[in-house]
């Protein structure tokens, strides 16, 4: 048995220094004296027993023996210093056990000063820190996982391309694993609705893996492919799955080295299979359960912001083939305005050929036209709006615009915003013609002082929608109703009446003529 030096302390009896020494050897942490000068003459129980040494072996400078040469530079420089200042210090190095294994220590030293503030011995201790530096880095990497997990699921949720979406998940797993290399196979499908499998890598180019052919349903993939679960292996290489399915036993020729294996499914909340997360490393055991977990939270964001971006992509393959169609849509409507106008313009050439050499005035023959023109008018309205409709104030200014010129101010128009089918607007559209016209001719507009009023409202009758109005002639000079029943009124009763269900009353009071007109309002698409 090795005999320790002993414990010089001049000032304190014998009972009192066999105190002290058995309280130091039952300190948990190590602990030494040192001379003012650094050099240490004294250890407890506990620092033999850790390093395995003797106390011949640790006088003077022997500690030294027992640390990292690495370190042991900068460990001398701060001791000395401290000696040199004669401050208390603290810092943390390795110190070789028994076992020949390092491990770290927090140190601090403490100076015992005389009266006059000499140094007169160093007290210090050696604590081990292990556990606390494992928590600590155990804390660290969680911090991480959670900034690397806060990070994707902010990218991922505000992401709807689906390339730079799956890129985003795969560089999360390769950080959140510490893999080498990670990829995310995905199925997908393109605008004529033919599925493939795309995929994206991390940790190495994409020609690493562009030679190769696209994972297989193996004994090691099928799982993931099948959604069953997560696939950790700490050596693939070694797993009895490995190698099983020809024509590759194994690992083709040229393919990255894995020896650490995982892969997790990526599933929506439907069940569908969406794809698979791969991670590898060429070192075995580099994955834990800890990783597991943190991919299978990985690929379940993955699947949700995958179907946002498929629902994403599927909205605007429809959005654009709807405005295709629209176009479309719009390029028939257009054509058959065209041959409508075409049309009228025929009948027109037709009328005027006719009439030319017919023995009815010009009067007739400009009626005609006028009333050709207004219906070629309402065409064009109508087509501006696809022919889904439009509406009264437009059918309006269209309709009397022709008939205002210098008379605009003589015009009061007023009623409120209504849409109209097509259907009512041509019939409306011709009947105002029919009206202005005859004003111009016989009525207020005749003279240069008279006036016209058109005002109109919408209302509910019997849960069905009416419009109501009225066009009104004041100023002109004296009206008397007519002899017989013309074209223009037999064409305002058969437009209004007959084909929209409707009603008008034609009246020629002698302050100038009145038309109520009362018809429903059916339901307008695109309105």
């Amino acid at each position: 048995m090795t005999t320790r030096p002993e414990v010089n302390v001049p000032t304190l009896p014998v009972a009192e220094v066999d105190d002290f020494q058995a309280f130091a050897d039952h300190l948990p942490q190590l602990a030494w004296i040192a001379t003012p000068d650094g050099n240490a003459y004294w250890y407890n129980h506990q620092w033999y027993q850790y390093t395995g040494t003797t106390p011949e072996e640790m006088l003077g400078q022997g500690w030294q023996a027992v640390l990292n040469p690495a370190v042991l530079p900068d460990v001398i420089e701060r001791w000395f210093a401290a000696v040199a200042s004669g401050s208390a210090a603290e810092w943390v190095f390795p110190i070789k056990g028994a076992d020949g294994v390092f491990r770290p220590f927090l140190t601090r030293v403490q100076p015992q000063k005389d009266q006059q503030g000499r140094v007169i011995r160093w007290f210090g201790t050696n604590t081990e820190i292990s556990e606390q530096q494992r928590i600590a880095e155990l804390l660290s990497e969680e911090k991480r996982h959670l900034e690397t997990l806060n990070q994707t699921m902010a990218q991922v949720s505000a992401e709807l391309d689906l390339e730079k979406l799956t890129q985003t998940i795969t560089d999360a797993g390769v950080r959140l694993t510490g893999a080498r290399f990670g990829a995310l196979f995905y199925n997908t499908t393109d605008e004529r609705g033919d599925a493939f499998t795309l995929y994206t890598i991390s940790g190495v180019p994409k020609e690493s893996f562009s030679d190769f052919p696209n994972p297989r349903a193996t004994h090691v993939f099928a799982p993931t492919f099948r959604g069953e679960g997560p696939v950790r292996s700490d050596d693939i290489l070694a797993d009895p799955r490995y190698g099983q399915n020809p024509p590759y036993s194994g690992m083709p020729k040229g393919h990255l080295p894995v020896r650490s294996y995982l892969a997790v499914p990526v599933k929506s909340r439907s069940g569908e299979v969406m794809g698979g997360l791969f991670f590898g490393h060429p070192e075995p055991g580099k994955f834990t359960a800890r990783h597991e977990d943190l991919l299978v939270g990985i690929a379940g964001q993955a699947a949700i912001a995958i179907d946002n971006a498929r629902l994403f992509e599927a909205a605007q393959r429809e959005i654009a083939e709807r405005r295709e169609a629209e176009k479309h849509r719009e390029l028939l409507i257009n054509e058959l305005n065209h041959r409508v106008k075409n049309t009228l313009a025929t009948v027109q050439s037709i009328i005027a050929q006719t009439l030319r050499t017919n023995s009815l005035e010009a009067e007739a023959r400009s009626r005609v036209d006028a009333r050709l023109i207004a219906l070629s008018d309402a065409h064009n309205l109508l087509t501006e709006h696809n022919w889904e409709g439009t509406t009264l104030d437009r059918v309006v200014a269209m309709a009397l615009r022709p008939h205002q010129s210098d008379r605009e101010r003589r015009f009061e128009v007023h009623g409120p915003n209504v849409h109209l089918s097509p259907k009512t607007a041509l019939a409306i559209a011709m009947a105002l013609h029919e009206l202005a016209t005859n004003a111009i001719k016989y009525g207020a507009l005749s003279n240069d002082h008279g006036q016209v009023s058109l005002h109109w409202k919408v209302e509910q009758k019997n849960a069905e929608q009416r419009l109501h109005m009225l066009w009104s002639e004041r100023g002109g000079p004296p009206v008397s109703p007519p002899s017989r029943k013309g074209f223009g009124t037999r064409l305002i009763e058969r437009g209004l009446a007959a084909e929209l269900g409707g009603s008008v009353q034609l009246s020629y009071p002698a302050s100038g003529v009145t038309c109520v007109i009362d018809t429903p309002l059916p339901t307008v698409s695109g309105f």
